[in-house]
């Protein structure tokens, strides 16, 4: 039987359906054709993972532009890119 490659991304939702399935792990890897050890393994893991970026000082500070401090009404845009593709765009017109 071949093993099949999963991404981090593919884990992360065999950990979160697991836990909603109520089923015990063993259980849940039968169904799902998992080895148990992995299934820790990856659970450990992205735990960890989770925990690490929590305590993570996560502010970026930066300046505005010089001139945006004279011209009260001037326009700006920030584009903020996160994880996961989400975009946060914010902007004042002119």
């Amino acid at each position: 039987m071949a093993t099949k490659r999963r991404t981090r991304e593919q884990w992360q939702e065999l950990v979160d359906k697991q836990v909603e399935s109520e089923l015990s792990v063993s259980e849940f890897c039968a169904h799902h054709d998992l080895t148990v050890s992995n299934f820790y393994l990856w659970r450990k893991k992205l735990s960890d993972d989770s925990q690490s970026l929590a305590k993570q000082d996560n502010w970026l500070a930066f300046d505005m532009p010089a001139s945006a401090d004279k011209e009260p009404g001037a326009a700006w845009e920030i584009e903020l890119a996160l994880p996961g593709g989400v975009v946060l765009r914010m902007n004042r017109a002119a």
